[in-house]
């Protein structure tokens, strides 16, 4: 598989690669700025401008999936740009990487009072949260085959592949899983075509 990675010199990014090339996918690795990625065989360094669709476009040539990793706060018309790339290229395929509980379908998966918990930061970091939440609704609404991922606190912490994800009891904020495990259930998701048109939470 050909696996087109936005954002991949964050924190996350850089595990996702790791995870994909040591299966024997293809990886082209979006960046911002040249010269952060690590050369690999099967790794393709692509640079872009988010308010470009052309050389959006351009990263995602033959490409069977896109991971959106993008870590900060102003994601969403990055977001609805590479979904036009996706569309105008044929990539139906993509997986979202963003907040706990960043949309209303997300956030009744939850218990009440962990609901009450993910309201009150929603309400508290409004223009971040409100971001990630336009975000999410681009994606569910794209038309794309799509994954939304939702962690809780992310670490430094080796890969365990022993995590829990889904419908599972006792899903919150206040958890964490590690990058290393994170980027272990993604590539996971997109080997197995799980959680099609979903999305799904994971902590350890």
């Amino acid at each position: 598989m050909k696996i087109t990675i936005f954002g991949a010199s964050g924190s996350v990014g850089r595990y996702l690669i790791d995870e994909a090339v040591s299966r024997g996918h293809e990886v082209v690795a979006v960046t911002r700025s040249p010269g952060k990625i690590q050369a690999q065989h099967i790794v393709t360094e692509a640079v872009v401008d988010y308010t470009n669709i052309k050389t959006i476009e351009a990263s995602l040539k033959g490409s069977d999936a896109a991971i959106i990793s993008l870590g900060d706060f102003n994601v969403a018309q990055p977001t609805e740009n590479i979904i036009q790339a996706m569309k105008n290229t044929n990539v139906k395929r993509i997986e979202l990487l963003t907040g706990f509980g960043t949309s209303p379908e997300s956030r009744r998966m939850l218990n009440p009072a962990m609901r009450t918990v993910v309201n009150g930061i929603r309400l508290a970091t409004h223009a971040g949260f409100a971001s990630k939440e336009k975000q999410d609704k681009s994606v569910r609404n794209s038309g794309l085959s799509f994954t939304i991922v939702q962690p809780p606190t992310l670490t430094f912490g080796d890969k365990t592949s022993n995590y829990r994800y889904g419908n599972y009891e006792g899903k919150s904020i206040m958890g964490n899983i590690s990058r290393a495990d994170l980027a272990d259930f993604m590539i996971n998701n997109l080997d197995d075509s799980r959680y099609i048109n979903e999305s799904v939470y994971v902590q350890q």
